[in-house]
């Protein structure tokens, strides 16, 4: 409100104000404020810094910048005052200019100014305790590596006449005794390169654990590990420490970001803001925190959810409510291939997107709020009672709706125009990152605590982890409004300072343990490399002496009998059927002949797909998928050429193709009728053609005119399931199983066999599946009929490419040459079963640039590619 109102002023600002923007404003403000700088000593020192730059562009945008601040600024301070709030800011001047009836007599500070200590005190706090009325003592307790640098100074200059005393532990009875007696710095502190943050954590562990195994060892709670970016680290301890059996304790706060609930809120965000897309809607439903009914009160499955997600997906569903109200009641219909799974968790879909539509129109930030709790309240779905996580997920449900709350009762009583939702979740997310959330993780074990904790502790054994480049020292967070130069003016500390503090805090630390100190690092950051920290050169400046090794030394590690069973088994396998993909036997109940062409492929991808079963990720289509498509068009010829036998009309020549065109297309109308209108006038376009494309029918019938024969009978999608021979002189058979998409039988007991392709047709000397189709259209011909049919054609109708027919059996052959093509591929089809059922999946892509559009890329081990 006050950035609107300043701009109604005429200050404009240079750049779009958005939520982000306004709390980082605000930071600046507080900051500002803090370096004890009121808003026209900003404006003036600014505005001077820049005046006689107008020509400049950049600088004319900093001055317009900070009129727009300063005008703000005044802004929020009045609204403030008017509305009877009190700020940080207000309540130092108020304790200033009134003495408290009980007020604190003596107070002790163990840390250092801002520019030292990112939780130090500001200018501003310094003045309030050498102003504030009541105070008679004030205790500054800092080491004298620490005094040595430049705070030595700014402490006189903040509390004048400030009397120095050395706490020493033999000192006279005057001087108070150090409660923090420092040891001697030690003479060789060992330092250990790990490969990362893991084996680091896992290394503490197991010292930690043989340390405590020794008789007269100390306590647990007095070994730490002392880190300098904390998240990491807590993040990982869990689990390490879990699994090695070492209790731990943390005292530090969690991004309420980072908790599942959070994310299950962010999922919501998602799925508004999408128009209710596919992707967010599958990921909203699976949520384990919110819970979807349908109609009766049943919840939705995960298997109705899978099944909707791949429906969606061939549908090309994009979002938009309407668009899923229009394939619901398509999906309804009788006669839809769409399984009840899918139209059940579509219902359920539905109701969620009629419950949120609201959220998609401009309405008072207050009243967007109150749906959100009402949605989030109403579909929570909380752990058992004796669920470990239960406590942990209602704290943070907790805290989110609380912030939401917080949220809709100022916007309610401050701002009620209306936004977008989308302006509303960028400043709950905001929100949501600005805030911690303090899990319980132990009373008891061995501490990890951040550098900055870590000095008001007492710890016999410390290791100091984690010390790479960008952590000891981290890296300095850049304003984003103003350089350093302007900043120096306004108070700001300068970088020297930080990094001589970083320094002396560093040199303490290497005195902080009782016994013993070690040090680590690590070489791979998210498999990148990093270097070690430049503090690590300042160990030689307290006269120690650093005693490098690299992180796996030989420590002994004691397997459990399941783990070393295991390691044995991997350790005595060959190296190149590791490598290799070769696994146990595999013998299923049938081959389809479209898998075993995918093991011609590439072995791996069959394995992933048939043997493993992974499906395939659906992905948007702005049109149908080509899956889906590939099924209409099928479904379009089929229903053509049934009609056109009921008819008798025999062989489509020249003189009948207008005629085949026509019933074409009154056969199509049905199936178009089924489609959305965008994609049905794309797919009557594909199949008929324009101006300037030529449509599938005229390809399809064009080539059945162009080479016309006596066809005696047209199996159609025919099913070819059972044992076959394919014509092996030893007998073999194998079971297969497979939908041919025409086998037409021609006079003279001869058989051509079509194989409809929506994309481009195979290499001729690779095609298995209409050569396949056509040994085994033989075999039941001579089962059935007692007949021997001879193979005339086999080829595929490509619907994409240079060519639309791709003969693999050509007419124009010899007897001979398509005898040998039919044995060919019954030696490649033999040739990959017996792979399989020796279990052999390597890796082996036919062309490497399968490897660019496969869609098992997370569980395929690419490493091994080329390696054959």
């Amino acid at each position: 409100m006050s950035c609107r109102a300043a701009i109604d002023a005429g200050a404009d600002p240079p750049f779009h104000v958005r939520p982000g923007l306004i709390a980082a404003m605000l930071e600046f403000f507080d900051t500002l404020k803090r370096q004890q700088k009121s808003i026209d000593d900003f404006e003036r020192l600014t505005i001077g810094k820049l005046d006689g730059a107008q020509d400049d562009r950049g600088a004319e945008r900093l001055m317009r910048q900070t009129r727009f601040f300063a005008a703000a600024f005044r802004e929020f301070e009045r609204r403030c005052a008017g509305a009877g709030g009190v700020d940080e800011h207000a309540m130092r001047e108020q304790l200033l200019a009134h003495a408290a009836p009980h007020p604190w007599r003596h107070i002790v500070i163990a840390v250092r100014d801002r520019a030292a200590d990112r939780y130090g005190l500001y200018p501003v706090d310094w003045d309030l305790l050498a102003r504030i009325p009541g105070l008679e003592q004030l205790d500054v307790v800092v080491t004298d590596t620490v005094l040595a640098g430049a705070l030595h100074e700014r402490i006189h200059q903040w509390l004048p006449g400030i009397e120095e005393v050395r706490a020493e532990a033999n000192a006279s009875d005057r001087t108070p005794p150090s409660p923090f007696p420092l040891p001697p710095f030690p003479l060789t502190i060992p330092l250990t390169i790990f490969r990362d943050r893991e084996e680091e954590l896992a290394a503490f562990a197991r010292g930690v654990r043989e340390a405590a195994s020794d008789a007269g060892s100390s306590s647990l709670d007095r070994f730490a590990l002392v880190v300098r970016q904390r998240l990491p680290y807590v993040y990982l301890a869990r689990e390490v420490f879990r699994s090695s059996g070492v209790p731990c304790q943390m005292f530090d706060a969690l991004p309420l970001a980072a908790e599942p609930y959070a994310a299950a809120v962010d999922l919501l965000f998602s799925f508004v803001s999408a128009n209710f897309a596919r992707v967010p809607a599958a990921a909203l439903l699976r949520s384990p925190h919110l819970r979807f009914t349908d109609a009766a009160g049943e919840p939705v499955r995960a298997g109705d959810v899978a099944a909707l997600d791949r429906a969606l997906s061939e549908a090309s569903y994009l979002g938009g409510l309407d668009a899923l109200d229009r394939l619901v009641e398509a999906w309804q219909h009788e006669g839809s291939r769409v399984s009840k799974a899918a139209i059940a968790g579509a219902l359920v879909l539905q109701r969620i997107g009629r419950e949120v539509a609201p959220l998609r129109s401009t309405a008072p930030i207050a009243e967007h709020l109150d749906l959100l709790i009402r949605f989030l309240s109403g579909h929570e779905s909380l752990p058992g009672p004796d669920d470990p996580l239960r406590a942990r997920q209602l704290r943070a449900r907790g805290a989110v709706l609380g912030l939401l709350r917080s949220l809709r009762d100022a916007y309610r009583r401050f701002d009620s125009r209306g936004v977008t939702f989308d302006e509303v979740a960028a400043m709950v997310r905001r929100g949501i990152e600005t805030r911690t959330f303090a899990p319980r993780s132990g009373e008891s074990g061995v501490h990890v605590v951040d550098a900055d904790a870590a000095p008001f502790g007492e710890f016999d054994h410390v290791q100091l982890a984690g010390l790479v480049d960008g952590e000891w020292p981290d890296r300095q967070r850049r304003n984003i409004f103003y350089s350093t130069a302007i900043l120096r003016d306004l108070g700001w500390p300068a970088d020297a300072d930080r990094v001589e503090a970083v320094r002396s805090s560093f040199a303490d630390l290497l005195r902080l343990p009782a016994k013993s100190l070690a040090l680590s690092t690590f070489s791979l950051e998210h498999d990148t490399l990093v270097a070690p920290s430049i503090l690590l050169d300042d160990v030689g400046r307290v006269r120690a002496r650093l005693q490098t090794r690299p992180g796996a030394h030989g420590e002994a590690v004691v397997l459990s009998d399941t783990a070393r069973i295991w390691a044995a088994r991997r350790v005595a396998r060959p190296a190149d059927a590791m490598a290799g993909g070769q696994t146990g036997a595999h013998t299923p109940a049938a081959y389809s002949v479209s898998s075993l062409e995918r093991y011609q492929d590439c072995p791996f991808k069959f394995f992933a797909a048939d043997v493993l079963q992974i499906d395939e990720l659906p992905e948007d289509e702005a049109a149908l998928s080509p899956r889906a498509r590939g099924r209409f068009i099928h479904e379009v010829f089929q229903r053509f050429f049934e009609a056109w036998d009921r008819r008798g009309a025999g062989t489509i020549t020249s003189e009948s193709i207008d005629a085949a065109r026509a019933l074409c297309a009154d056969v199509a109308e049905p199936l178009l009728g089924n489609l959305p209108e965008a994609d049905a006038a794309l797919e009557r376009t594909r199949l008929f053609g324009s101006a300037i494309s030529v449509g599938l029918v005229d390809v399809v019938l064009g080539l059945e005119a162009s080479h016309p024969v006596e066809i005696v009978d047209r199996w159609l999608e025919y099913r070819l399931d059972g044992r076959f021979s394919l014509g092996a002189s030893d007998g073999r058979a194998v079971s297969l199983r497979g939908v041919a998409d025409r086998i037409d039988l021609l006079a003279g007991h001869r058989l051509r066999v079509i194989d409809y392709k929506s994309g481009s047709a195979p290499d001729r000397k690779r095609a298995l599946q209409v050569p396949v189709y056509a040994l085994c259209a033989q075999e039941r011909l001579a089962q059935q009929r007692d007949e021997s049919w001879q193979v005339d054609e086999a080829a595929y109708v490509a619907f994409s490419g240079k060519k639309s027919l791709a003969p693999v059996i050509n007419r124009k052959d010899k007897p001979a040459d398509r005898a040998e093509m039919l044995a060919d591929a019954r030696r490649r089809l033999l040739a990959i079963v017996d792979g399989i059922e020796r279990g052999e999946f390597p890796p082996r892509p036919h062309e490497e640039r399968i490897c660019s559009y496969c869609a098992y890329p997370s569980v395929c081990r690419k490493d091994y590619v080329g390696d054959e």
